[in-house]
C-alpha cells in the first residue's frame, strides 16, 4: 500500500515528465576541500537522507539520517538531489514529489527552509557566491530563483524563469519541439562557469538541448538547440570554469533513438563546442559532429576528481564509464563497472574514493529498463584502482528503496 500511495503521488500534473526524468548533477566545490567528509545518500525510495563518514579500511559508517517527511510533515517527498554551499553548512535538497527544494544546516541536519519551487523540483544549486539558490523545476518549465541570505538563514523565492517565454529561446523555439504539454523548454540540471550557469533540457534526448543563463542578470543570453547539442543529463564545470562538460543519455528501448550514451565539451569564453578532432571551439557544427561517445547506454552522471586531473563519466544502463583527460579530453581509461543501475557520482576530498548512488529494483525516475537496480545505496570505487571497493546498502532488504542524490561535504 506505501508503494501505490506514492506512485499516486508520482501520478499529479508532472507525472508524465517525473517518471522519465534523466538525472544528474553539476556542482562547485560545494564544501570539498579537506580530508575529513561526510557522505550524504539521498534514498528517494522511503523519502530518507543518510549521512556517512570513513572509519578506514574501506569501511563507511552510518551517523545520522534524515526522515523527510518528519521534517515536512507531508508523506512522498522524493529528496532527488543535493547540492551544498559553498563552505558545506547548508544543503539544498529538491524533491521532485514534492515540489520543494528543502534547506539544512549540515552541522546539526536541521532543516531551515521549505521552499514550494514547483512541481519536479530537480536539482537545486547554490550559485558560486552563495547568494541564490536556482531550482530547475522540470514540471514548470521554469528556473526558480532564491534569494539565499545564509548568514540570517533567510530563504525566498524571488522570481522565476520560464525557458519558453525568454527572448532569446522565444525567438528560436521553431527549433525546439513541443511535448505533450505545449512545453518545449523543461531545465534538468545546471552548474556554474564563467559567470554563467549551463542547464540541460529533457527530460528525454526526445526534448534535448542547452540553455546557458547568465546567473547575476537572471536571463537567458545562449540557447543551443537539440541539432546543435541534443544534451539531455549531466553538467559539470571543469575546476578552472573554462570548459562545461554534458551528457546526452537514453536507453537501448527508446523507440525514437534506441540506446545513446554521448558527453559534449564546451568552451565557455566562446560558448562554442569542442571539436573532438581539433580539441577546439568550432562555430561551424551539428550535434553529431561534436558529440563523443561514452562507449555505453544512458550516459549520465560524472565529476571531477579533487585535483581536477581526471574526469568520470558513467552509463546508468550498461553500468561502466570513462575515465577523461581535461586538458586533452581524450579518455585515458575505462570502468569496467559502478555497480548495478548507477546514477549520480561524488568524490572524496581526498581523491582516494568515487561515490556512486546505486538505483533499487522499483526505480521511480528514470526509465526502468535503465534504472532498475539491485542493490539500492551507493558503490564506493578506488579511485587509483578504478574498482568497487564496498557497496553501502543504508536500507538492504527494503524494495522501495531508490537512492539518486548523492553528496560529499568536508567537516
Amino acid at each position: 500500500m506505501r508503494q501505490s500511495t506514492r506512485r499516486a503521488f508520482l501520478g499529479g500534473a508532472a507525472g508524465a515528465t517525473l517518471t522519465a526524468v534523466a538525472g544528474c548533477l553539476g556542482s562547485d566545490d560545494n564544501g570539498a576541500g579537506g580530508d575529513s567528509y561526510e557522505v550524504w545518500a539521498l534514498d528517494q525510495g522511503t523519502d530518507q537522507i543518510y549521512v556517512y563518514e570513513p572509519t578506514g579500511d574501506d569501511e563507511f559508517q552510518e551517523i545520522a539520517s534524515i526522515d523527510v517527511n518528519d521534517d515536512v510533515d507531508e508523506f512522498g517527498q522524493v529528496p532527488h538531489m543535493i547540492d551544498f554551499s559553498s563552505d558545506g553548512e547548508y544543503a539544498a535538497v529538491a524533491c521532485t514529489a514534492g515540489a520543494r527544494t528543502l534547506v539544512y544546516r549540515t552541522e546539526d541536519r536541521e532543516l531551515v527552509a521549505n521552499l514550494e519551487t514547483g512541481a519536479g523540483s530537480h536539482f537545486a544549486g547554490f550559485t558560486p557566491d552563495d547568494e541564490h539558490i536556482h531550482v530547475d523545476a522540470i514540471g514548470e518549465g521554469a528556473i526558480v530563483r532564491v534569494d539565499a541570505d545564509i548568514e540570517s538563514e533567510e530563504f525566498e523565492i524571488v522570481d522565476e524563469l520560464v525557458i519558453d517565454e525568454a527572448p532569446a529561446f522565444a525567438d528560436r523555439e521553431d527549433e525546439f519541439p513541443e511535448d505533450d504539454d505545449g512545453v518545449r523548454g523543461r531545465p534538468i540540471c545546471h552548474d556554474h562557469a564563467n559567470g554563467h550557469s549551463y542547464h540541460t533540457l529533457g527530460p528525454s534526448i526526445d526534448f534535448a538541448g542547452v540553455v546557458v543563463l547568465d546567473y547575476d542578470s537572471f536571463e537567458i543570453d545562449h540557447v543551443f538547440s537539440p541539432a546543435e547539442l541534443r544534451t539531455n543529463c549531466g553538467t559539470m564545470a571543469s575546476p578552472d570554469e573554462e570548459t562545461v562538460y554534458l551528457t546526452a543519455g537514453a536507453p537501448s528501448n527508446h523507440e525514437e533513438t534506441g540506446g545513446v550514451g554521448e558527453w559534449y565539451a564546451v568552451d565557455t569564453e566562446t560558448t562554442q563546442p569542442i571539436d573532438p578532432e581539433t580539441n577546439e571551439p568550432t562555430d561551424e557544427y551539428s550535434a553529431e559532429d561534436v558529440a563523443r561517445d561514452t562507449d555505453g547506454y544512458d550516459a549520465h552522471g560524472f565529476w571531477f576528481t579533487d585535483d581536477g586531473d581526471e574526469l568520470w563519466i558513467l552509463n546508468r544502463e550498461t553500468d561502466n564509464g570513462l575515465v577523461v583527460d581535461p586538458e586533452t579530453n581524450e579518455v585515458v581509461d575505462e570502468v569496467d563497472d559502478y555497480g548495478p543501475a548507477p546514477d549520480i557520482m561524488w568524490g572524496s576530498p581526498d581523491d582516494e574514493y568515487m561515490f556512486v548512488s546505486l538505483r533499487g529494483p522499483e526505480p521511480l525516475s528514470g526509465d526502468p529498463h535503465a534504472a532498475e537496480g539491485e542493490s539500492p545505496g551507493f558503490s564506493v570505487l578506488s579511485v587509483e584502482d578504478r574498482e568497487i571497493v564496498t557497496v553501502v546498502e543504508p536500507d538492504e532488504g527494503n524494495e522501495d528503496s531508490d537512492f539518486h542524490g548523492i553528496g560529499v561535504r568536508s567537516t
